[in-house]
């Protein structure tokens, strides 16, 4: 029962803010209320900027839709929530 090796950060793909937000069709501002609550893929803060493993996005992903599966209301995601934004 180990887990999966994880690949060194060297060798994993890196996504920006904005290449988050494209992807899930989202603006920044909706993943900065995320992660202010938690409820945003991890993120690596370098400099000024924040970077998510591809890793993460998919495993954040993955959860979302289980959590939306598991939930009466499709409409309610993980940490649906009175900011507005849906997850």
């Amino acid at each position: 029962m180990s887990a999966e090796p994880e690949e060194p950060l060297d060798r994993t793909p890196m996504w920006t803010l904005d290449e988050l937000c494209a992807f899930v069709r989202t603006t920044p501002a909706t993943v900065h209320t995320w992660r202010k609550h938690g409820r945003a893929p991890k993120a690596y803060k370098i400099g000024r900027h924040l970077l998510f493993a591809e890793a993460d996005i998919r495993a954040w992903l993955k959860a979302c839709a289980e959590a939306a599966e598991g939930a009466d209301d499709t409409t309610d995601g993980p940490g649906a929530g009175t900011d507005g934004s849906g997850w």
